[in-house]
């Protein structure tokens, strides 16, 4: 295997052509970002109890006798992230001074820029599904292009679709395009090279997206209808080399408004979750309504925040102490449910087999899981729940076993547990801005199998169990460069973190292995990122900060999820009912496992709240940290109420839904498969082996026998 030293030097030299993209906007002056004034230390508010000014870092909480930080950071730039921003202002300074100078001198490398040693020409070959065409309704359209290799050398070349979306100043909130497609070429060889299809001179590539990909999110109801609308007028498809240099711009209409007031995935009602709510102080726009960026006028950014911007009133602070489940269905929980009743079913009896594929599952509506649910007691779910930090807990009543689970994105590895040597001997991948990079979704899926192949192979040093569980891959937006973990995450861009996580889910789950996509949600810093307030509206959340999960769950299938440490406004995202089920459950239809972040005595952090949000594993150490534990103020677990007990056999079994769908089971019924190549490494050559040691054995042992009826018995024979 060639070393990263080895690889750049082959790059660097022309031995090998890469064919990587920017995933970010390379701007000259990172200060002239609309993100600077709102990021980081930069902001952040304090007051005490009685509203009057306190230190700007933090206020005296005269009950605890504690000094408590809250954080928080204004996402005033709306929608205009990253090239949204910058091809939206050129644009406009374009209409103004008739040329490109502004962009020349404030951008250095465009999103999606790449660079190759070899030459391509593109022809759009059929475009019939665009051009001109007056869309009344919702669908898909395709365009598809023929790229030739018209150089010296072999390379792959990457076709990106961008949408320009028509703006009314004054009307609903638009970026002058956004990213809806995206294609990678196979290797395509120079003319004299060319040899039929093993090795191509040209390919065409067939891209297609869907409107509702382009639609915007209208939380105000300018439109006329509030949720995610496609309103009437003329668009345009940009073929494009990057966010800036367009091949080719196909024209189509938009005969009226599309809308979707429903999921067109679920089915299930799309509304307004954090704007319009019945107590304001938990709307997640509050503290930037008035202040946020308008297409109108890019020139105009953010300002730092004034003195008094730092204080919060008596019911602000009172919504960022509350603890209270905002689960409207916890009422209605009234009926004991069963515990520890006897029976037969263990968890492997819910794994069926598809009669059509072969391939086994479980069905999450599988009427035995009410009996399987009603055999496990209370102390055995709140164990699991309990002790979810890098496993889940076993279940004897049910048989269900341990699981071991890892932190990631870049390998199986666990820090936290230095000791542990069931983590060594894993390989480290690339880091997942490296991943997207590459823009190929069947490299990445690729990527993805052989992650979920090494959890197979488990922890080799130690017991031998799989890897069931993998904390990544992480979909947060590089609002900034100075994210902090930004290495950790793929984009500014959400299609393309969405797609590319989408891809490495599918293939890590196709090995067994279930994915904790995160952070969910808003988790764009590292700075103060425990408890800060994250205030946006809800039209950027949805088209930017969600969308990545969005897209994972829904074309990655993803079993797993995990909350991040900050909140939305004032309610932290891992105890928020509108987050974790109304979108999350009910909008996108995800099935699986909600995980905190890690719960290490952080007092916000309240397990009843995330588990009567929809949470489903509390990822700690501390006994503090338990439900049952300290809390600092959350009410303990009362095995005698119906709504928490309720709410623990709802968390129950959604874990036991997702190990059930993993490797986790082979031990029980081998629902995945080892690959053909590691049977025959580690079975049949493991059979060879014994077999021929126990020949040589066998003559040795004759042997050493004949030799003992031959030797002196005494000394005078000697």
């Amino acid at each position: 295997m060639r070393g990263v030293p080895l690889a750049v030097g082959d790059i660097l030299s022309g031995a090998v052509n890469p064919s990587g993209h920017t995933t970010d906007t390379w701007s000259a002056d990172f200060t002239l970002d609309p993100t600077w004034n709102n990021f980081s230390n930069r902001n952040h508010a304090m007051a005490d109890f009685d509203g009057n000014s306190a230190d700007t870092d933090r206020y005296y909480n005269t009950d605890t006798e504690r000094n408590v930080f809250y954080y928080y950071v204004n996402y005033e730039e709306s929608v205009y992230v990253g090239y949204r921003y910058y091809e939206t202002r050129a644009a406009q300074e374009n209409m103004n001074s008739g040329d490109d100078s502004w962009y020349e001198e404030n951008v250095v490398y465009p999103f999606g820029y790449g660079l190759s040693y070899t030459s391509f020409d593109w022809q759009v070959t059929d475009k019939s599904g665009v051009e001109n065409v007056s869309f009344s309704q919702d669908g898909q359209c395709s365009v598809t292009v023929r790229v030739t290799n018209t150089g010296d050398v072999a390379g792959k070349d990457v076709v990106q679709l961008y949408a320009a979306l028509p703006y009314e100043n004054g009307g609903l909130e638009k970026p002058y395009e956004v990213l809806c497609g995206y294609a990678k070429t196979p290797l395509l060889y120079p003319e004299g090279e060319a040899n039929g299809a093993d090795k191509p001179n040209f390919a065409e590539v067939t891209i297609t997206f869907d409107l509702y990909d382009i639609a915007s999110y209208d939380y105000q109801g300018k439109s006329g209808f509030k949720g995610y609308v496609l309103e009437a007028g003329d668009y345009q498809l940009f073929v494009s080399q990057d966010a800036h240099n367009v091949c080719e711009a196909i024209p189509f209409k938009v005969a009226t408004d599309i809308t979707w007031e429903r999921d067109p995935v679920t089915d299930n009602k799309v509304v307004n979750r954090f704007t319009d709510c019945e107590d304001p102080a938990f709307n997640s726009d509050t503290a930037i309504a008035d202040s946020l960026m308008s297409r109108a006028d890019l020139s105009k950014l953010p300002d730092a925040p004034k003195e008094e911007d730092r204080y919060i009133d008596n019911e602000m602070l009172a919504a960022l102490q509350d603890l209270t489940p905002n689960n409207p269905e916890e009422a209605g929980w009234t009926e004991m449910p069963e515990q520890g009743k006897s029976g037969t079913l263990d968890l492997v009896s819910l794994v069926q087999q598809d009669e059509e594929s072969g391939e086994y599952f479980v069905d999450y509506n599988d009427e035995r899981w009410d009996e399987l649910l009603d055999q496990i007691t209370v102390e055995e779910m709140l164990n699991m729940f309990n002790n979810g930090g890098f496993k889940t807990m076993n279940i004897a009543s049910i048989n269900k076993p341990a699981t071991l689970e890892s932190d990631g994105p870049v390998g199986w590895c666990n820090f936290m547990s230095m000791t542990d040597t069931s983590w060594k001997g894993n390989n480290a991948y690339t880091s997942q801005v490296v991943m997207s990079a590459t823009w190929n979704t069947e490299l990445i899926e690729r990527m993805g199998e052989c992650v979920g192949e090494e959890g197979l192979w488990g922890a080799v040093s130690t017991d031998g169990r799989s890897y069931s569980g993998w904390y990544s891959p992480g979909v947060n937006i590089h609002r900034s460069p100075f994210g902090g973990r930004n290495f950790e995450y793929f984009s500014e861009d959400p299609f393309l973190t969405g797609t590319i996580a989408a891809a490495e889910v599918r293939g890590c789950q196709s090995k067994g292995v279930y994915c904790y996509v995160k952070h969910f949600a808003l988790n764009e810093q590292e700075t103060h990122r425990g408890g800060g307030s994250s205030w946006v509206t809800e039209q950027a959340m949805r088209e930017i900060y969600l969308k990545p999960f969005e897209i994972v769950v829904k074309e990655g299938g993803t079993r797993a999820m995990m909350s991040s440490f900050n909140r939305i406004g004032t309610r932290w995202t891992g105890g928020d009912y509108r987050l974790l089920t109304e979108i999350l459950r009910n909008e996108w239809g995800f099935c699986g496992t909600v995980i905190t972040d890690y719960n290490q005595s952080n007092m916000y952090m309240s397990p009843e709240q995330m588990i009567k949000a929809g949470g489903d594993l509390n990822l700690c150490t501390d006994r503090a940290s338990y439900w049952g534990g300290a809390n600092f103020g959350s009410q303990p677990f009362d095995a005698d109420s119906a709504a928490d007990v309720t709410a623990l056999r709802n968390a129950t079994k959604n874990v036991l839904y997702t190990v059930a769908n993993s490797n986790a089971m082979n031990a029980l019924n081998y629902k995945y498969l080892m690959a053909i190549w590691r049977i025959l490494v580690f079975i049949v050559l493991n059979i060879v082996a014994g077999a021929a040691i126990a020949v040589w054995g066998f003559f040795a042992i004759r042997k050493a026998l004949k030799q003992a009826k031959t030797m002196p018995t005494s000394s005078e024979e000697v």
